[in-house]
Order: structure tokens, then sequence, then C-alpha cells
């Protein structure tokens, strides 16, 4: 009889720690909100947060639209990109943070135009803070979080071929 208990318990304990592990990604992290949504939920904070009138709404509306399908196409080839095995040349890789670091720019040559300059003022010092807090924010919803390998090989010695300054 004890040992029917304890293999239920061992079982229900197993089959919890799976559910949970099983539901990290959905716990604060996105949902599957296609570009439209993101874009109307994104206005609405900015209009929350730097007082838009009506027409800086669908200004920034439309701006974030056409940023978020951008977003989602590089999302996509890199998936597939992923998917075949190929890793991106250090070419590649340079043109695809060029152009990401160009798309910023225009991003934010747009806001300009579109906010006053108080707004534009509020905009950019919560982006900066955005943007520093970018890596431990993207490794909080992460499967794997950047540190996650340097903390297992703790304790380990120096493995062969592995460097460590």
């Amino acid at each position: 009889m004890k040992k029917i208990v304890g293999v239920l318990v061992i079982a229900f304990l197993v089959s919890t720690t799976i559910n949970a592990q099983g539901n990290k990604n959905k716990i604060g992290g996105k949902s599957d909100f296609t570009p439209e949504q993101q874009a109307t939920l994104q206005t609405k904070r900015m209009t929350l947060n730097l007082d838009l009138d009506k027409n800086q709404q669908e200004a920034v509306y439309e701006l974030q639209k056409n940023q978020l399908l951008v977003r989602q196409a590089m999302r996509k080839a890199m998936i597939e990109r992923k998917e075949a095995g190929n890793s991106p040349t250090s070419d590649e890789l340079f043109q695809l943070k060029s152009s990401r670091l160009d798309r910023m720019q225009l991003h934010s040559n747009a806001m300009k135009k579109i906010l006053t300059s108080t707004q534009f003022e509020k905009w950019e010092k919560f982006n900066s803070g955005k943007m520093k807090n970018g890596n431990k924010n993207m490794a909080k919803f992460n499967n794997r979080p950047k540190n996650c390998q340097q903390k297992s090989l703790k304790g380990m010695g120096n493995p062969k071929g592995m460097n460590r300054s």
C-alpha cells in the first residue's frame, strides 16, 4: 500500500512539473496577436503615456503597423533560415544589423514629425530606458537565458577548448 501511494505521489509531482514547464512561455509572454492588433495596443499605450490627439494616433498606428509587418517578415525569414540549418555569414549579419539601425533611425525621424517636441522627448526617454533593459527583458521571456550556459559551466573547471577570461 505504501509503495502504491509513493508511486502515485511521484507520478503527481512529475505531471505537475511537466505542466508547469509547458506553460512557462505563456506566463507574461506575448500572445499571437496580428500586427494590426499589436499596433492598436501600442498606439493606445502611447496615447495614454503621451496624450496623443486623433491625427497623431492614426499616424502612429500606421507607422507601428508597418514596422510590425517588417518585423514579422524578418522573423519568418530568420525561422526559415534556422530550420534549414543555414547560419548567416558575417557579411549577412552586418547587413542585418545595419538595416535594423537604418530602420530605427527612420522610425525615430517619423516619430519626430508626428509628435510635439515635449512628446518626442518623453518618447525618447521611454525608449532609451527600454533599450537599456532590452537584454534583461528578452532573457526573462526567452526559453534559454543568456547567462544559463555560464551558470551551468561554473564549478566544472576549465573544459578542453574553453577559453575563460
